[in-house]
């Protein structure tokens, strides 16, 4: 900073026996007071570092306050630090002057001449700069004046470095110094703002600035000329700064939660150094602090973790079952953290005890105490950033992090549910196809020297040495890069946006085994029908709420195939639980779900896969109302026959092997097998599956096949942020019309049946 000067006009002191006080007159309103005090700033952007003086002013001050402690030599050292602070020594010196002179009439009006005097000196600063000058100067006086005493000025810090060193004995006196104090570090702090911070003072603030400023003068005077005839108005004016205290501190505490809230975002979303910086932000913890059961905060740096937070303690035990297989299996740890749902972030004894007696069922982490534990910002985080787009229905989500602790992922949910953990930890990183290098190079020696071998016997010899010490320096290089790759793997985790995109990218259609699942690729549900995908039969999946139907699609189609001896299975994986009870005890076919988790994880599976694909054709812009893609079509189709508020009496698909041919409603489907005779001819030169097709196909174009059909639903959440404005059924391509439905489990999950 270059030098600078304040010009001051000069002023005639008077000396200490000449005039003790004066008549007290009327201090002007406030309206008033702002005016003149607005009238005195006339800031020209210069700045130093507020927060040195602010602080070696708050550590001389609270020592003669009694609130400090005694530094001797150490304190005297912070006082030469401050009067020869860069530029500052004259304005300090100034106005330290000033002060100690008003200490020697106790004048009213001149306390408020004086104080606006002062703000005049200091007018090309800030208002918190003027502050902290103020109080900086205050402190020279009111504990070494006499140290720093020459010429004119030595009789009267003298004086007044004696008369302060009693005044600071008296309670009204130290109280309207540290309610100064605290306002000045209020304000400074308020303006101090992170670059990255998206907290602004709110103009009512900045409006208060002048009043403040004014107040912190007029109070630092007001002490210098304290004595105890005027307690009164001293707690009058401690009581007026202690308002203005309160709005601005109010207003640091929204900063601090918005700064605060700032560093959680930026730490997840962008940068963070470790996953420990990140629980610190996260949750209420110290570095020496054990955070989950008996690991400490340190210990989760290497691991690779996944956050599974949930509203409240509302999870279901088929979802804990469910997420019990992950954490047993995988190579993650999952740790649990509940959301208290209430604004409050009320936490009951109810609630912990329930959460207590959900947690000893689980395989996950979990947090000892969550309502003390969870910062207020990382709840506000996870409420506006992750539960608004990435929950569905209040059902829990899986956050997963890198090493850093950022998010790779907002919710991997669907991602574990659709397929199978090893294959998503498959590994893809690695050295392939170099080890016959040395192969190839051997032979084109031999090849290219064998015309000499004649004249140098050896040099198939030489050949060997050379191409051993070329495996040599191959086999060190692989090894040395396989390190590298082992130390990426351990870097990074493979539930990331970029692993379930290319999973997306390996699945070209809507096939069976990806509906139903497939051993060590997608997740595995049945061992039956996976015999039947390699065998390749004719296989019918079908559901439904209608046992007529039921009875008389198995029935006409068990003839059907015996009267062209052609073998068809047949499996029922809807949701009804009666349904399901009579096709076993009449034996109409195999039922595939047989207990309540299979169904529910059938179900929940191909709602993630729905989810999920929605996800992953806008994340590649093919999403929208003309998107016509495979296997969202499939999808929907299958979800809209099972929604929880649909009562369709059948529905079914074919398949040859894995691959789907037919999907549709079973209403048509029977149709079809009834009018067998008329699309028989076909199966000679198509096939019964292609010749099956065809004929529902013309069925489905048929308007009056359609009058049967009783209503179909798609269902979306209304918390997902990708609901298209307008939908066409899948079954008949009508625009779909569009309703708001409140659905309560009462605890239990939404496609949970118990057995």
């Amino acid at each position: 900073m270059a030098n600078q000067t304040l010009l001051l006009s000069r002023r005639i002191i008077p000396q200490p026996t000449i005039t003790l006080s004066s008549p007290r007159s009327q201090v002007p309103d406030e309206s008033i007071i702002r005016e003149q005090v607005l009238s005195t700033h006339n800031y020209d952007g210069r700045k130093f570092n507020t927060n040195v003086i602010l602080s070696i002013a708050e550590n001389i001050l609270s020592v003669k306050m009694g609130i400090g402690e005694e530094a001797g030599v150490e304190k005297l050292n912070q006082l030469e630090e401050l009067i020869n602070y860069e530029n500052l020594p004259s304005h300090i010196r100034q106005l330290s002057f000033e002060i100690a002179s008003a200490g020697l009439n106790s004048s009213l009006n001149n306390e408020h001449s004086t104080t606006i005097h002062i703000l005049r000196m200091l007018c090309s600063y800030d208002w918190e700069d003027k502050m902290v000058l103020i109080l900086a100067a205050f402190s020279i006086n009111i504990i070494y004046g006499q140290l720093y005493c020459s010429g004119h000025g030595n009789i009267i810090r003298q004086a007044m470095a004696q008369k302060l060193e009693l005044h600071l004995n008296q309670k009204p006196v130290v109280d309207c110094i540290s309610c100064v104090l605290r306002l000045t570090k209020c304000v400074v702090e308020l303006k101090q703002t992170m670059p990255s911070s998206n907290y602004s003072t709110p103009q009512s603030i900045i409006s208060a600035l002048p009043i403040a400023t004014y107040r912190i003068g007029r109070s630092v005077i007001a002490t210098t000329t304290y004595c105890p005839s005027q307690n009164d108005e001293l707690e009058e004016l401690t009581t007026s700064t202690a308002t203005i205290l309160h709005t601005f501190f109010q207003e640091l505490e929204k900063k601090r939660e918005e700064e605060s809230y700032d560093a959680v975002k930026r730490a997840l979303c962008y940068n963070s150094s470790s996953k420990s910086e990140v629980f610190k932000l996260m949750f209420n913890v110290r570095d020496d602090e054990t955070l989950f059961k008996d690991k400490g905060l340190n210990d989760w740096n290497s691991t690779r973790l996944v956050l599974l937070i949930t509203q409240g303690h509302h999870i279901s035990e088929l979802r804990i079952q469910f997420l019990n297989f992950f954490a047993r299996h995988a190579n993650t740890r999952l740790l649990w953290i509940p959301i208290a749902q209430n604004n409050d972030a009320s936490w009951t004894t109810e609630d912990e005890q329930q959460f207590k007696k959900l947690s000893s069922k689980t395989r996950f982490y979990w947090l000892n105490d969550p309502q003390k534990m969870i910062s207020p910002q990382f709840i506000r985080f996870v409420k506006e950033q992750l539960f608004p787009y990435f929950q569905m229905g209040g059902e829990p989500i899986i956050v997963s992090l890198d090493q850093q602790g950022r998010i790779v992922h907002p919710n991997i949910m669907h991602m574990i549910q659709i397929w199978a953990y090893k294959y998503i930890e498959e590994n893809t990183l690695g050295v392939q196809g170099i080890y016959n290098i040395t192969a190839l190079v051997e032979k084109e020696l031999k090849k290219g020297t064998s015309s000499i071998n004649r004249e140098i016997p050896e040099i198939k010899d030489m050949i060997s040495v050379l191409v051993g010490d070329i495996n040599q320096k191959i086999v060190a290089w692989t090894q040395d890069i396989e390190k590298r790759i082992q130390n990426l793997r351990e870097q990074s985790t493979p539930y990331d946006k970029e692993r379930e995109k290319f999973l997306w990218q390996q699945e070209p259609n809507c096939s069976l085994d990806l509906v139903v699942g497939r051993y060590g690729r997608n997740v595995h549900l049945d061992y039956v029908m996976q015999n039947w995908f390699d065998r390749e039969d004719y296989i019918f999946l079908y559901g439904g709420n209608d046992i007529n139907w039921v009875r008389e699609f198995t029935s006409k189609l068990h003839r059907l195939a015996s009267k062209i001896q052609l073998k068809v299975e047949l499996a029922y994986v809807g949701k009804n639980k009666m349904i399901r009870s009579i096709i076993d005890k009449e034996n109409m076919s195999y039922c595939a779900l047989k207990s309540s988790y299979s169904i529910w994880r059938f179900w929940t599976r191909l709602q993630s896969m729905f989810l999920s694909r929605i996800y992953y054709l806008d994340e590649i812009n093919h999403f929208g109302e003309e998107c016509n893609d495979e296997i969202l079509h499939g999808l929907k189709k299958l979800l809209a026959y099972e929604g929880k508020n649909t009562i369709i009496e059948g529905w079914a698909v074919l398949s040859k092997g894995k691959k789907m041919v037919v999907c549709g409603h079973g209403a048509k489907i029977l149709q079809v097998i009834n009018d067998y005779e008329i699309w028989k001819e076909n199966i000679a030169t198509k096939g019964f599956d292609e010749a099956f097709k065809d004929h529902h196909e013309m069925l489905t174009s048929s308007s009056s096949s359609l009058k049967r059909h009783s209503c179909c639903a798609l269902e979306y959440s209304t918390t997902l942020n990708k609901i298209p404005e307008n939908e066409k059924c899948s079954e008949c391509s009508y625009r779909m019309h569009k309703f708001v439905t409140f659905t309560c489990c009462h605890g239990h999950d939404i496609d949970s049946d118990e057995d």
